[in-house]
């Protein structure tokens, strides 16, 4: 085995931010590694190569892989003009796979989704003018090509945002309807969005009359008077998506699309939304057969499933994220069985409206509150990453979640730039347009990587145990009474095998029982200590609570209290607070 000095990268980092180029590390540090003797006593001994199974590391070849979610304005500044490019990613794709499954000091993610890139007056570009063209703030046409082909070299699929409920009112289309209107033109590209003639006095939400033109003239713009809504139904309009969906898919060669807006596709309802999206996925899939869709539907439940009948892949699970999702809310209670039941619910649910369903689970995205800012302590920092990576499909990370940014109140505080290092500036976009957020983690990316006990390692590891066992990602979930209602435990089985995944939502060690008719464990797969470092392990009945003052030694009194090594026998498991362990 080669062992990387991880003390050169950071050298060379000072350089340049292509970070962990050629890394080399077949076997994580063995920090947890006592636990291997405890468990060995018990019967069934745990791995020492840091936690995990030394198994057959495999790419995914499939639709299954970790997420990676990239605002490419504030990730990497390759040309030091105060904006984050293209290049800036490409740049520093080492960071997030180096090429090589056999290394493990990369984050292993296996799919990007890049937010919107296209040509737009706007900051965060969601009103896009041209569909085939890149935004000169990001870099070119080519630019992009590059950066999908070393994507693909590291076995990375890439997804862009595909803004299609509206565009800019600088749109060629939107202004060859203004004009066409102005001469009382009305069959032609004034279909391509909604206008209507209101009587004098009408008012509709979220519509807007069109300045310097007589009739009384409004368009549809729900999100924003800059916004038109398009008119998806016209049939004008789906040829020129399928032109679109063409150019990106097969001359760009990207791997598909994240949706955005889906449930306001059509202001007559769902079902007229759904229509929508089955026909542009079913186009899709005659361009690139294996097409990855995941759609934006920021709603109920009910809603979200409803959108599965569209057949696309997967809609992004809301119900997980936020300071009052299931991750946090399981963790604010100690609630690890109700957790494992929601997980199984909901597949049965999607599963129901679309047998091929991908779940995507998340806590925090560029419009939401980052994470780091209602998980305050480290260790549930971590336990929330363990909760919703080792949860079923394709999880994904927010770009600079796994170094505990913050972020919070409007858009552009939760959209500043990657922190890379807290001693080398190189590629930091300082500010974002409307942005006041100033706070940065305590050490950069470049620092975490080589701090085992830091956040961003721990991301990996969790990151790691998925791909290693792809029965989590792609199993049928079926939740486990272990006679512990603080531990999540549940079954996933995939092609005849199964894994059993256990999650100690809690600040004390656990037992359980597993049942005999339902599992048998014959071998520890991995394991994960959320607390392995952490000043504030078990710092309270409150895993929300910051560790400050009087209550910070009373917390790691309490924690040295605590069993730290878990105990594996065939029908049993002890489990060290707030920790996760995957067995076969």
């Amino acid at each position: 085995m080669k062992k990387k000095i991880i003390c050169a990268l950071l050298a060379a980092s000072m350089c340049t931010v292509a970070v962990l180029s050629g890394c080399t590390n077949t076997t994580e540090p063995t920090t947890q590694s006592s636990a291997a003797s405890s468990a060995a006593a018990e019967g069934i001994s745990l791995p020492e190569d840091g936690g995990f199974k030394t198994v057959e590391a495999k790419a995914s070849d499939d639709k299954f892989r970790t997420y990676y979610e990239i605002f490419a304005y504030s990730f990497y500044d390759s040309d030091d003009d105060g904006v984050g490019d293209l290049k800036g990613i490409t740049k520093n794709l080492d960071y997030l796979n180096d090429g090589d499954i056999k290394t493990t000091d990369d984050l292993g993610i296996e799919g990007i989704w890049l937010m919107p890139i296209m040509p737009s007056p706007s900051y965060h570009k969601y009103n896009v003018t041209d569909y085939m063209a890149i935004d000169e703030k990001y870099g070119t046409m080519d630019d992009m090509r590059e950066l999908t082909e070393e994507c693909h070299k590291r076995n990375i699929n890439v997804i862009i945002d595909f803004v299609i409920n509206h565009t800019s009112r600088k749109h060629e289309w939107y202004q060859k309807a203004i004009e066409e209107l102005k001469t009382g033109k009305t069959d032609g590209y004034a279909q391509y969005y909604h206008f209507d003639q209101f009587k004098e006095g009408e008012t509709r939400k979220g519509w807007q009359k069109v300045a310097g033109l007589d009739g009384n003239w409004y368009y549809e713009c729900q999100f924003d008077t800059d916004m038109p809504d398009v008119n998806l139904k016209n049939e004008n309009v789906r040829n020129e998506l399928k032109k679109i969906v063409d150019f990106w898919l097969k001359d760009v060669g990207i791997d598909g699309f994240r949706l955005d807006a889906v449930i306001w596709y059509e202001s007559t309802g769902i079902e007229d939304s759904v229509e929508d999206l089955k026909w542009l996925y079913d186009y899709s899939k005659t361009v690139k057969p294996d097409v990855f869709m995941v759609g934006e539907c920021w709603s109920s439940p009910g809603d979200i499933a409803q959108f599965y009948d569209s057949g696309a892949d997967s809609f992004f699970n809301f119900g997980m994220q936020s300071a009052t999702g299931a991750v946090a809310s399981a963790v604010n209670t100690k609630d690890g069985k109700g957790y494992a039941e929601h997980l199984e619910n909901w597949q049965t649910t999607i599963l129901s409206h679309n047998p091929n369903a991908i779940d995507t689970p998340f806590i925090s995205n560029h419009d939401t509150n980052r994470s780091a800012g209602f998980f305050l302590s480290n260790t549930t920092k971590k336990m929330a990453a363990a909760m919703y990576i080792l949860a079923p499909g394709d999880s994904f990370i927010y770009y600079g979640e796994e170094i505990g940014m913050r972020g919070s109140g409007t858009d552009p505080d939760k959209r500043t730039g990657m922190y890379w290092s807290s001693t080398d500036s190189t590629g930091y976009v300082k500010t974002i347009p409307g942005a006041t957020n100033t706070d940065t983690p305590e050490k950069g990316a470049l620092e975490q990587v080589k701090d085992d006990d830091s956040l961003q390692s721990f991301y990996r590891r969790a990151v790691r145990l998925k791909s290693q066992n792809p029965e989590i990602s792609r199993g049928k979930v079926t939740a486990v009474d272990v006679g512990n209602g603080e531990v999540a435990a549940y079954i996933s089985e995939y092609e005849g095998s199964k894994v059993m995944v256990l999650l100690n939502i809690s600040d004390k060690a656990n037992t359980v029982n597993i049942p005999s008719d339902k599992f048998t464990i014959g071998e520890v797969r991995g394991y994960l200590k959320a607390d392995s470092g952490d000043a504030g392990a078990s710092e309270s009945s409150d895993p929300f609570a910051a560790i400050t003052g009087d209550n910070q030694s009373s917390a790691q009194e309490s924690a040295a209290e605590q069993s730290s090594d878990f105990s594996v026998k065939s029908d049993s498991v002890t489990l060290p607070p707030y920790s996760a362990i995957v067995v076969k």
